[in-house]
């Protein structure tokens, strides 16, 4: 900046041009004819002086009209400037393939190679320094070149060109020279295009952008998966898909397998061969068996010399709930038992239903054709094979299996089928009684009888016709299946109302593992209603096919069917493993933490009414996802609403699984757990390309220039424009005719000439 004084003469009296031009004109005139009339005087001096007092009495006239000033102005030269922006994103540490050097050491040689232009560059301009990644700072020449943090953990390229505008608005701005790798890991919503942002605001900011990166040899060897598109709510049993990006930087022709893990169970996998390409797309999918929240991780195998490998592998969370129940009824035979079931099944909303009645098997003769008979053959196949894992529940009613195993069918392999949907895939399964089910449907020895909670024999197992009714048992006063009432002792009560039944399936055997919710009370105390969880999945034995006269007697008597209802809605629940028949929940406000971030934890529960309950010891775990180590553990208990509530911090990024337990009295009441992460959210080594695509659109927008690192010479290769700029500080105007001594010089000049024409004898 440089300090001058400038002088100006102004006039203040007749502003108009034309006016001062008629002044000057009569002024002229005045002294012209004025000339024409001293020409009589014969005396040469008294003319010439008569003529100068006049000439300068009309000079003094002409001053008063014009106002003449002089006006002094102090100002100030001023700089333009030169913006210098570095990326310190974490990205710029990346080195690059086997020149060793990080792709900000060559910024740092920038400006050694090219100290001159620097040194010419700041005593012609006036040079700020900035930083970047997801904002700006100001920076100093020395911390540009020694101690710049690349710590950014985000680039935003469209942000930081706004954050230009707005700083520099109104600011004499004749370049910026922009040093990144390009790599922006902002994502706008779709329906915005980010090259035109970008293009418009570096065209908004109204002056050169000269901008440098890593030359071509620096690009990073490295293998990232740098997205992955997945639905993070899905439903369960449905088919689940991710669409992977695998991006390939510094190798060829390789074979990488693509995993997908549940936790630490691989689900889906599948070999990419990569070829040439650097860029490869990959679906991976599954169907979920259960529902909660789970924690899925996509990986890539570590190559040899890759310069990251945190981008080899992502993780994320998916919410998995039911839509609809999908069940499965298969009977045997027509009957009242059937008839009232189907009528609760069909009447849930919930619940979609596709149920078969076997009124013809493959061993009835028939002389017609089966495209001219109006029962449908029973699709074996389909439901069994295709169909199977769709359904979460699974009844046989009264079927008798054996007419299907025949050379073409071989029905027992379908139960091989239905025995792993229950163990491997988490379904549910339901036997229930009557003359052609368990031990007389030929159910024995087969695959259902490895997962049923009973154990078949044919030569023990009968049918007792006896109308008594059910008694329930210890563990069915606590079970949620039997549990019609909330309270226990109003649920017993109405177990003992129920009316009778018509026998039963006379089973005494039980699985050591089973319980036995309620019995017939007739020798031996054979089990009426029984469950077993099989594997991932849960069975249910119901030795009568006599339910139906809970409904109907109970309506018949004045009374209500609510409690048959109830009897198959938890039943339903508990096969399916309802998530409401839990009395135990874990919450977490959100699925993400930032290191060091309060995580704030609340343990909720209730009862068999779903009300709050209070004084339920909980027992507290919290463990790493993938190293299985505890980080966390205590206890806790619930207060009057129910509630239990604490938080922690984690520091260690990760993802943390919460398992809690339950217990009253020394017993335990529920289990559940939920998932968390802690995690930066650090987008910079996802890919690891160097964008000069943006870069160069940036400089070609602006009107300035693209140059790849190293760069030497760079006065000889940019021409910025320096125009001169100054800026006023102060002012003053002295009047040149607003005094006395002009009005007095006037009045002796008018004088001096009156009284030399009447000494000379003129008028």
């Amino acid at each position: 900046m440089e300090n001058f004084t400038r002088w100006h003469l102004i006039f203040a009296g007749i502003e108009n041009v034309w006016l001062r031009v008629l002044v000057l004109f009569l002024a002229i005139a005045a002294l012209y004819f004025s000339w024409h009339g001293i020409k009589v005087i014969p005396s040469r001096n008294k003319r010439a002086l008569l003529f100068a007092l006049r000439a300068l009495a009309t000079a003094l006239f002409v001053m008063l009209l014009l106002q003449p000033h002089i006006e002094q102005k102090d100002v100030l030269k001023l700089k333009n400037k030169i913006v210098c922006l570095a990326d310190n994103s974490e990205s710029m540490t990346l080195k690059g393939g086997d020149t060793g050097i990080t792709r900000f050491q060559l910024v740092k040689n920038f400006f050694h190679d090219n100290a001159s232009f620097i040194e010419e560059l700041e005593n012609t301009f006036d040079v700020d320094y900035l930083s970047f990644s997801d904002a700006i700072r100001e920076i100093s020449f020395n911390g540009l070149k020694n101690d710049l943090a690349l710590d950014g953990a985000n680039t935003d390229i469209v942000q930081t060109l706004k954050l230009l505008k707005k700083r520099y608005e109104g600011k004499s701005v004749k370049g910026y020279l922009v040093f990144s790798d390009g790599a922006d890991t902002t994502e706008l919503p779709s329906s915005l295009d980010k090259g035109e942002i970008i293009s418009k605001l570096a065209k908004d900011l109204a002056a050169p952008i000269f901008t440098f990166s890593p030359a071509g040899n620096m690009e990073t060897r490295d293998i990232a998966i740098s997205a992955v598109s997945y639905d993070s709510f899905t439903f369960v049993r449905s088919p689940w898909k991710a669409d992977v990006v695998v991006k390939v930087h510094g190798y060829k022709d390789l074979r990488l397998p693509v995993t997908l893990k549940q936790g630490n169970d691989i689900i889906s996998s599948k070999v990419l061969d990569t070829g040439n390409e650097s860029e490869l797309h990959i679906d991976l999918s599954f169907t979920p068996q259960t529902t909660g929240t789970f924690l899925y991780t996509v990986s890539l195998p570590i190559q040899p010399h890759e310069a990251i490998n945190e981008n080899n592998q992502v993780s994320f969370l998916v919410k998995v709930v039911r839509d609809k129940i999908r069940v499965m009824h298969v009977c045997g035979r027509p009957s009242w038992d059937v008839r009232f079931l189907r009528r609760v099944l069909k009447s849930d909303p919930n619940i979609d239903l596709i149920s078969f009645f076997i009124l013809r098997t493959p061993t009835d003769v028939s002389e017609a054709r089966n495209d001219e008979l109006s029962l449908i053959p029973f699709p074996v196949d389909e439901l069994f094979t295709q169909a199977l894992n769709s359904f979460d529940l699974v009844i046989f009613q009264n079927f008798d299996y054996r007419p299907y195993e025949t050379a073409f069918f071989r029905f027992s392999h379908y139960l091989t089928n239905l025995r792993r949907f229950v163990t491997e895939q988490g379904g549910g399964f339901m036997m229930i009684g009557g003359d052609i089910s368990f031990s007389q449907g030929g159910y024995d020895g087969t695959p259902l009888d490895e997962i049923l909670p009973v154990s078949l024999n044919t030569g023990k197992d009968t049918i007792d016709p006896t109308r008594l009714k059910a008694v329930l048992t210890h563990d069915g006063q606590k079970h949620p299946v039997t549990a019609l009432d909330a309270n226990s002792e109003r649920n017993a009560a109405i177990w003992k109302d129920l009316p009778e039944l018509d026998g039963c399936n006379v089973i005494t055997e039980m699985k050591p593992d089973s319980l036995s919710l309620a019995t017939y009370p007739i020798k031996g105390n054979p089990t009426l209603v029984s469950v077993r969880d099989t594997g991932r999945g849960r069975c249910m034995a119901i030795t009568t096919d006599s339910l139906w006269r809970w409904n109907f007697l109970s309506i018949g008597k004045g009374g209500s069917n609510r409690h048959y209802i109830k009897f198959w809605q938890n039943s339903i629940k508990w096969l399916i493993k309802d998530p409401t028949l839990n009395p135990i929940h874990v919450i977490v406000n959100k699925e993400t933490f930032l290191p060091g971030e309060e995580v704030p934890i609340r343990i909720d529960a209730v009862g068999g009414n779903y009300q709050p309950l209070d004084g339920v010891q909980l027992d507290i775990d919290i463990t790493n996802e993938f190293s299985g180590k505890s980080t966390f553990t205590a206890k806790g208990v619930t207060g009057a609403d129910g509630q239990y509530r604490f938080t922690i911090r984690h520091d260690t990024e990760g993802y943390y699984i919460i398992k809690v337990t339950g217990k009253r009295e020394n017993d335990e009441i529920g289990q559940d757990h939920t998932v968390f992460a802690i995690a930066l959210k650090n987008k910079e080594f996802q890919d690891t390309s160097i964008r000069r695509d943006i870069l160069a659109k940036i400089a070609e927008i602006s009107g300035g220039k693209y140059f790849e690192l190293p760069v030497k010479n760079i006065g000889e290769k940019i021409s910025i424009e320096n125009p001169a700029i100054v800026k006023l500080v102060g002012k003053r105007q002295i009047s040149l005719w607003d005094n006395g001594y002009i009005f007095m010089a006037i009045l002796a000049i008018v004088s001096a000439e009156w009284w030399l024409r009447k000494r000379g004898g003129l008028s």
